[in-house]
């Protein structure tokens, strides 16, 4: 709610002018109590049907302003709230793009999948409709006064129960949000693994795991309906408790009234018409205590995006280097996970003259992947320097080295959009002519070629659909159109064919011929035999290097 207040005010003119609008409103919503005051007391008295009919067209003009006058607060609320809504899902986008890779690894796939969805709920949450319902809530107060104008004792009992019920709406909220959040855990931890069932279906019928899953799944399930049904409870509850003192309150306006009836200090068409206007009085309130659920929903959403916007950004500026020769030293590199286990490695020297090759070797979780995101500025050493030329790697724009390595990740993954949308994120402005030999080079020419819709092929879910060949061979074509000085690969032979091998191995015997320097993860004994130097990772802590060959100068460790 603070949200959305804070958001109202953040256009002080549509502010004012809503406000403005508001209070017309609620002034012409007096048009009916007023009404049926006049009738019973004047034109029931007098029986004079001219009285009748200008009540009646007054009040009937009264409703057609009101209606109209609503009709400009929507449009007046929706200024106010579109812009935040369109700023708040352009500052998570931001935010995704800026935020260390690193960080968002350790997020779980129903943890993202909330993060995405966040912006949604706080648009639906804070939308126009909630909004003017917001802004009615003082306004029952103009209602409140005229009682108290036309008869006190009926403005204390109506305000009595408006504060009862104002009071049980505003407690009934943190209750919501504790719930809401028990909710939103079991339910992404419920969906988490229906969509890890769906993208593994083989997996789950080719190894029978269909009763083990259909166990946690219905655990999980199971809690998310139950906290779900305590929620839809306490709404009720909130919701009925505030009805039931709108009726109590109607049933004490009117048993007030009467005694002030017979005690002759007021009549029985003022008795009716108070008894209306403690009913618009209580509608506000009523409505309000509706936007209980929805309010806690946007609460717990924004919570959500504040925790992810604490997550450390990736830095963004830096220097460049002129005329990169492919000089890459690593001083004393040392890497730990957060969680507190023993370093992959540490004490990792050793410097690469331009022209030189490596291999990175071991077994699988020794670090191979990691060290390469390294490289890449995707995670960061626990110490150490990464040396560009002389330079140190933080001091230089990630965006300017990242466009020096022609990197081929171990498992590539592309952003929704087709293959040219994806071959063109390094190179946007890259010619037809330099792509196209990119594609011949990776060995992705007849894969498209055979595509009906070639590069204009869709890419959905990260190209998983496609075999991990085909993967490679598009991530090789797309790194191809950096302007490379340094090549980096992770297992650039996994999941390839004959003929993919063929085109990794032939980039990267071009790379090494033309001055490039090469460094290839993998424990491929082809690669290795090939290579300058050769990093065992095995070996724990330090890596041991091993200087196969002296043909590169300034090869050192």
């Amino acid at each position: 709610m603070t949200v959305l207040i804070k958001q109202f005010f953040s256009r002080p003119l549509f502010a004012v002018e809503l406000l403005a609008v508001t209070l017309c409103i609620h002034l012409l919503g007096l048009a009916s109590s007023v009404y049926v005051i006049q009738v019973l007391n004047r034109y029931v008295s007098h029986g004079l049907d001219s009285t009748l009919v200008t009540l009646t067209a007054g009040v009937i003009l009264a409703v057609v302003m009101e209606f109209g006058f609503r009709q400009a607060r929507m449009k007046l609320a929706q200024g106010v709230t579109v812009r935040p809504d369109y700023q708040l899902g352009v500052r998570l986008f931001e935010r995704v793009i800026a935020t260390r890779a690193g960080s968002i690894d350790h997020l779980g796939a129903a943890a993202q999948r909330e993060i995405v969805a966040s912006p949604g709920v706080v648009g639906r949450s804070h939308g126009p409709a909630n909004l003017v319902a917001l802004l009615d809530v003082p306004f029952a107060l103009v209602f409140v006064g005229v009682l108290f104008l036309l008869q006190p004792p009926l403005g204390w009992v109506a305000s009595g129960f408006l504060s009862l019920a104002f009071l049980v709406s505003i407690l009934g909220h943190p209750f919501l949000r504790g719930l809401l959040r028990e909710h939103a855990q079991a339910s992404s931890e419920a969906g988490a693994l229906s969509g890890s069932v769906m993208r593994a279906v083989d997996a789950v019928r080719a190894f029978n795991a269909g009763d083990l899953l259909r166990s946690r799944f219905r655990s999980r399930y199971s809690a998310s309906i139950h906290f779900q049904r305590r929620v839809e409870s306490r709404r009720e509850l909130i919701q009925t408790a505030t009805q039931s003192l709108g009726a109590l309150m109607s049933v004490f306006v009117i048993a007030e009234g009467a005694r002030l009836v017979v005690a002759g200090e007021m009549d029985v068409g003022l008795l009716i018409g108070a008894n209306i206007l403690a009913a618009r009085a209580m509608a506000p309130i009523l409505r309000f205590a509706q936007l209980g659920a929805a309010l806690a929903e946007a609460r717990r959403a924004m919570e959500t995006l504040g925790a992810f916007s604490r997550l450390p950004l990736e830095r963004s500026g830096g220097a460049q280097v002129k005329q990169f020769s492919g000089r890459l030293e690593l001083k004393e590199i040392a890497f730990a996970h957060e969680d507190g286990s023993d370093p992959l490695f540490e004490a990792l020297t050793l410097t690469l003259a331009p022209g030189a090759s490596l291999v990175v070797s071991g077994a699988n979780g020794t670090g191979k992947t990691t060290l390469a995101r390294i490289l890449m500025g995707l995670l960061e050493p626990t110490r150490g320097q990464i040396l560009v030329d002389g330079v140190n790697l933080d001091q230089l724009a990630l965006s300017w080295w990242r466009r020096q390595v022609v990197y081929l990740p171990q498992e590539p993954s592309f952003v929704e959009g087709t293959i040219r949308d994806n071959l063109t994120t390094l190179q946007p402005e890259w010619s037809d002519e330099a792509m196209n030999a990119a594609i011949a080079e990776a060995g992705l020419a007849r894969f498209l070629h055979d595509s009906p819709q070639g590069l204009d092929t869709p890419l959905v879910n990260g190209g998983t659909h496609l075999a991990m060949g085909i993967r490679k061979r598009l991530a090789l074509a797309r790194a191809l159109g950096g302007e490379c000085r340094i090549a980096v690969f992770d297992e650039p032979l996994e999941g390839m064919d004959l003929p993919g091998r063929e085109a990794v191995t032939a980039v990267l015997s071009r790379m090494a011929r033309t001055g490039r320097t090469v460094i290839v993860f993998s424990h491929d004994a082809t690669l290795i035999r090939g290579a300058d130097l050769v990093l065992n990772l095995d070996r724990k802590p330090v890596p041991e290097l091993r200087i196969k060959a002296a043909r590169t100068p300034e090869v050192t460790a």
